[in-house]
């Protein structure tokens, strides 16, 4: 019953993270698939690689794959230069409770942790803190996704 529909040209759309496959009769193509910009990059500047934030949606801490790119660029210095050190501070606002916000900052900041320790970074060089909502730079509604952010701080070890 599937091979008629085939014949006719029935095309499957499967969406996997940033590449889609499309089944066009029998063969199996791979189609360039899009990167959404992050839209909550709206505080800090362009190109400083020891100071950023990245941002995450409401009860996600799964790292966005622009954000990969920074983060392994921070790697990598961090494996060239073993008297630096990265400060991982981690918030949160899903608007529920101090506990929740707590647990999910604390996620945020482990996926980050485990991002670095993969990528060779020695643990005595990581510095992982989370604060929950405690340390909201802005307290409005409007301005949730902003407070959903781990903060990367680089600084040469004292």
């Amino acid at each position: 019953m599937l091979q008629p529909m085939l014949n006719k040209g029935l095309r499957l759309l499967l969406l996997t993270y940033t590449v889609q496959y499309c089944i066009f009769t029998e063969s199996l193509v791979a189609q360039e698939g899009y990167v959404f910009e992050n839209p909550y990059k709206k505080t800090e500047t362009a190109n400083d690689d020891k100071n950023f934030s990245l941002y995450f949606p409401k009860l996600s801490s799964k790292i966005s794959k622009s954000d990969l790119v920074r983060l392994q660029t921070a790697a990598d210095f961090l494996n060239q230069n073993r008297n630096f050190e990265i400060y991982i501070h981690a918030h949160a606002n899903e608007g529920k409770s101090n506990k929740e916000d707590l647990t999910i900052s604390e996620k945020r900041s482990l996926e980050v942790e485990r991002f670095f320790l993969i990528h060779f970074v020695e643990p005595n060089q990581i510095r992982r803190l989370f604060y929950g909502n405690s340390k909201l730079q802005n307290k409005t509604k409007e301005h949730q996704a902003l407070n959903r952010r781990v903060e990367i701080k680089i600084q040469q070890i004292p």
